[in-house]
């Protein structure tokens, strides 16, 4: 029963937190007035050089280039304890999204980490709808900017979703989750971090 509460709430946290990404796009459109699509109009909001320069990337990446699964490379599943094989999934909110990735961790429910690279989305995005999330923090992965878009402060729930800007307009999306027994004893957005760290050298580079 435990372990089925585990896997429910799991998915009911992927769902919220693809949920409040298509819905950014949405609210970042019509707070604009701009008639556009969310894509046209977060692609001609970042088009100077000086919004560029205000996200500090300076090696941009592009890991939508590859498939969901060879986001988190071989190496990287070890150091996080996780399965070497990851299992794809379809976005089952919006099948138009790209599909995600999870590895879940080698002891049965103990945790699973979960990516996806989103085009077409830009970091500012998530900075002017910081009021949709219960928790909100701004930080840096590496050289890259990223947030912390959470219901909950790390410490006090099961998961963290992270969304990194790998470069101008493409954002992926970390989701780490713990087992409910170490809920304030482990911060599952280190481990989020800790999952972009590793796999951002194993990305192409954006062209």
């Amino acid at each position: 029963m435990e372990n089925f509460t585990h896997k429910a709430r799991r998915g009911a946290v992927i769902a919220g937190g693809l949920a409040l990404t298509i819905t950014l796009a949405a609210c970042s459109s019509d707070s604009t007035g701009q008639t556009g699509t969310p894509e046209d109009t977060a692609t001609s909001s970042l088009a100077s050089s000086d919004s560029q320069s205000e996200t500090g990337i300076t090696n941009p990446k592009n890991p939508a280039a590859l498939e969901p699964c060879e986001l988190l490379p071989t190496e990287a599943t070890a150091t996080l304890g996780v399965e070497t094989r990851g299992e794809r999934k379809q976005n089952d909110l919006k099948p138009s999204l790209p599909d995600l990735c999870a590895w879940k961790g080698r002891e049965n429910g103990s945790k699973q980490v979960t990516l996806v690279a989103l085009p077409d989305r830009t970091i500012q995005q998530y900075y002017d709808n910081k009021s949709n999330y219960g928790y909100f923090e701004k930080m840096q992965v590496s050289e890259y900017p990223a947030v912390v878009g959470n219901t909950k402060a790390p410490m006090e729930g099961s998961n963290c979703t992270m969304y990194m800007a790998a470069n101008e307009n493409q954002i992926v999306m970390s989701s780490m989750f713990i087992s409910t027994k170490n809920i304030g004893k482990v911060n599952p957005c280190d481990l989020a971090k800790q999952a972009l760290e590793l796999s951002l050298p194993s990305w192409p580079a954006a062209k």
